[in-house]
C-alpha cells in the first residue's frame, strides 16, 4: 500500500512510476488528516505486508516546521514496525529532527523534492531498479552526517528510464513502429507488444493494435499471450537448471534414470536428455493426440465430456477429457518408431517426456516447481500456467479459432492440443505471461541466475546449457535453448545475434532473445494464430527479426557515438 500525505501536491509521478513494477493501493490524505480518517487506514493497512509512506508537500523553511504536523506524526504512530515500511520525505534532511515514531520504518528515504524527476527516482530506488549510494550531509534527529546505505548495483530491471540516458537516440528506434504498424496493417496479428531491455534498463516498452481484429480491446502493457513453445526454455530449461545445481537431474543420464516405468527394451530406455534437449535424439517433430479421440471431428465421449467431472480435466470451454488418457498420450509416444537418422530434427515429444520425470525428481509437478522455485520468489504475477485461474479472461489475447478439435475460440487455453490434452500444462508448452513477466525470465538467464540479489542457479550450469553441443552436426541449438543459425539471414533471429545469445521462438507469434555481448534482451509477443493457425504472414515478412535487427542498429550507432 501507499499513502501520500500532502494530497494537496500531486504524488502521480511516484504512483505511475511504480505501478509499472507492482500492484498498489494508494491513499491520498492531507497534512491535516484527522484522526477518524487515521484510524481507518490503519484498520485497512492490516491486510498489507509493506506500505510506503510519501510526505509531500513540505517545506524547507524551519519557522513552518518544514511542513511536518502533528496529524502527520500521528498517523506515522500507525504504522506496524513488524512490516517492511518505508517512508520517504521529499524535502530538506533536517525535517528528520520533526518526525516522530520513526522506527516503525525499516527504511527512511530523504528525496529533497518531489519534482516527476524525484518521484520517478524514488519509485526506480525502492523497487531495486537503480542503484543508492547517497550519505546524510548533516546530522539531524536520530540520525548523524553520512548515515545511509549503499546498494552498488541495480539488482532488478529498471522501466522509467529514456533511451537518452543509455547514450541511444530514441529517433533511431522510431523504425520499430514502422514495422510493427505494417504487420497489422497486413494481417500477420491483430496487435502486439514489443519490450527490449539494454543493460538492465527498458529501452522500448510498446503496444500496438488490438487483441482481435474487431477492434474491441486494445493490446496494453498488461496483455497476457500465449508463449507457446518458449515455454521450453522458460518453464522447462529454467527449472532444469536449478535441478541440475541440486544433483536432482543430469542432462548426460537418459531417460531410464528418472522414468523407471520405461521398459528397458524400448528404444527410448537409453535416450540420452542433452540429445532430446538439443533436438537430436531421433523423435519425430509431434503426434495428432487429439485425433486419435474424435469421431465425425466430434471430441467422442468416450474421451470426453462436457461438465465438470471428478476424474477430468479441463481442455477449453464444456471440454474435459479423462485423465487417464494422458497414460494413452505417453504410451503413443514411447512406441513411436525413431527416425533412422539422430540428425537435428525439432521435436516436442522429449518435452512430454521430461514433464513426465518432474514428480519423480521433485515431487511436484513441472507447473507447481516452476511457479513455487522461480514466478513466486521474483514477485510476477502473469506468467504461469493456467492463466484463467489467475486473472480475468479480458487481459489474454485468444489464439485460434479451432475447428479441428476443440471447435471455438481459444482464450486462456492453451492453443497447443496436447498440452490442452494433459489439463492444460506440458513441458513444451502451456505458458502465458505479459511481457514484463517473460522479459524477467530472460533477464534471469542473461544474468546467469542472478536476480533481486537472489541466485537461482549457477553461471556454470547455464554456460553448459547455453552450448550448442552438437554444432559439429550442424545443430545450432544448445540443451533447450535456441541458438543463432550457422548460415545468414535464415533462422529464429537477426544476422546481428552473437554466437552466444539465446532464446525461443513461439507457434503462435511469440519470440524472447538474449544477447550477452550486447547486454540485450528482446521480447516479441503477439497472436498470430488469431483467428487461423495457417496464418504465416508474421513469418514471411519477418518482422520479429526485423525489429530486432533495428535494436541492433540503434545500439551499434549508440557505441560509435561514444566511442
Amino acid at each position: 500500500a501507499v499513502i501520500n500525505i500532502g494530497a494537496d501536491r500531486s504524488a502521480k509521478h511516484f504512483g505511475e512510476s511504480l505501478e509499472k513494477y507492482l500492484e498498489v493501493k494508494t491513499f491520498n490524505v492531507t497534512k491535516t488528516v484527522g484522526f477518524s480518517e487515521i484510524q481507518n487506514i490503519a484498520n485497512e493497512l492490516k491486510t498489507f505486508d509493506r506500505v510506503i509512506v510519501n510526505i509531500l508537500g513540505t517545506s524547507n523553511k524551519p519557522k513552518k516546521d518544514f511542513g511536518i504536523t502533528d496529524n502527520i506524526n500521528l498517523l506515522l504512530s500507525k504504522m506496524d514496525k513488524n512490516k517492511e515500511n518505508i517512508l520517504t520525505i521529499y524535502t530538506n534532511a533536517y525535517s528528520l529532527y520533526k518526525l516522530k515514531n520513526l522506527d516503525n520504518f525499516s527504511s527512511i528515504m530523504v528525496a529533497y523534492q518531489d519534482s516527476k524527476e524525484a518521484q520517478k527516482a524514488v519509485a526506480d530506488a525502492i523497487i531495486g531498479a537503480i542503484k543508492i549510494n547517497g550519505k546524510l550531509p548533516v546530522s539531524a534527529g536520530q540520525f548523524i552526517e553520512g548515515d545511509g546505505i549503499t546498494i552498488g548495483k541495480a539488482i532488478r530491471i529498471r522501466r522509467n528510464v529514456s533511451p537518452f540516458e543509455l547514450g541511444l537516440n530514441p529517433a533511431d528506434l522510431k523504425k520499430i513502429d514502422t514495422i510493427a504498424l505494417r504487420g497489422i496493417k497486413e494481417k500477420a496479428y491483430p496487435g502486439c507488444r514489443v519490450l527490449a531491455i539494454k543493460s538492465g534498463n527498458v529501452i522500448v516498452d510498446r503496444s500496438y493494435g488490438h487483441q482481435t481484429y474487431e477492434n474491441r480491446k486494445k493490446v496494453t502493457n498488461q496483455t497476457v499471450y500465449d508463449l507457446a513453445s518458449i515455454t521450453k526454455i522458460a518453464s522447462t530449461t529454467l527449472s532444469l537448471l536449478q535441478l541440475t545445481d541440486l544433483n536432482k537431474f543430469d542432462p548426460n543420464n537418459n531417460l531410464c534414470d528418472y522414468l523407471p516405468d520405461i521398459a528397458d527394451t524400448s528404444d527410448y530406455f537409453n535416450m540420452n536428455l542433452k540429445e532430446i534437449l538439443s533436438h537430436t535424439a531421433g523423435l519425430k517433430p509431434w503426434i495428432p493426440f487429439y485425433d486419435y479421440t474424435l469421431v465425425n471431428k466430434t471430441p467422442s465421449s468416450k474421451y470426453y465430456r462436457n461438465f465438470p467431472k471428478d476424474g477430468y480435466s479441463k481442455v477449453a470451454d464444456k471440454l474435459y477429457i479423462d485423465h487417464s488418457y494422458a497414460d494413452s498420450i505417453y504410451s503413443k509416444i514411447l512406441t513411436n518408431p525413431l527416425r533412422d537418422k539422430r540428425n537435428y530434427k525439432y521435436s516436442d515429444l522429449g518435452y512430454y517426456l521430461i514433464y513426465r520425470m518432474f514428480p519423480h525428481m521433485t515431487s511436484l509437478s513441472l507447473e507447481d516447481y516452476v511457479s513455487a522455485n522461480f514466478y513466486t520468489p521474483l514477485g510476477l504475477k502473469t506468467i504461469g500456467y493456467h492463466p484463467l485461474k489467475r486473472m480475468n479472461k479480458n487481459l489474454i489475447a485468444p489464439t485460434e479459432n479451432d475447428r479441428l478439435f476443440r471447435n471455438q475460440v481459444l482464450r486462456g487455453y492453451v492453443h497447443d492440443p496436447g498440452a490442452a490434452m494433459l489439463g492444460g500444462a506440458c513441458g513444451h508448452a502451456g505458458l502465458f505471461s505479459n511481457a514484463y513477466d517473460i522479459a524477467t525470465i530472460m533477464q534471469l538467464f542473461l544474468d546467469k541466475g542472478n536476480y533481486a540479489g537472489e541466485q537461482f542457479f549457477n553461471s556454470t550450469t547455464f554456460d553448459f546449457y547455453n552450448t550448442a553441443h552438437f554444432a559439429k552436426d550442424k545443430n545450432r541449438r544448445g540443451v533447450g535453448f535456441d541458438k543463432p543459425v550457422m548460415n545468414p539471414d535464415s533462422g529464429p533471429v537477426c544476422n546481428s545475434a552473437s554466437a552466444s545469445s539465446f532464446g525461443h521462438s513461439g507457434f503462435t507469434g511469440t519470440l524472447v532473445w538474449a544477447d550477452p555481448e550486447k547486454d540485450l534482451v528482446y521480447v516479441f509477443l503477439s497472436n498470430r494464430v488469431y483467428p487461423d493457425a495457417g496464418n504465416r504472414k508474421l513469418i514471411d515478412m519477418n518482422i520479429r527479426t526485423d525489429i530486432q535487427q533495428v535494436l541492433y542498429d540503434a545500439i551499434d550507432k549508440a557505441e560509435h557515438r561514444n566511442s
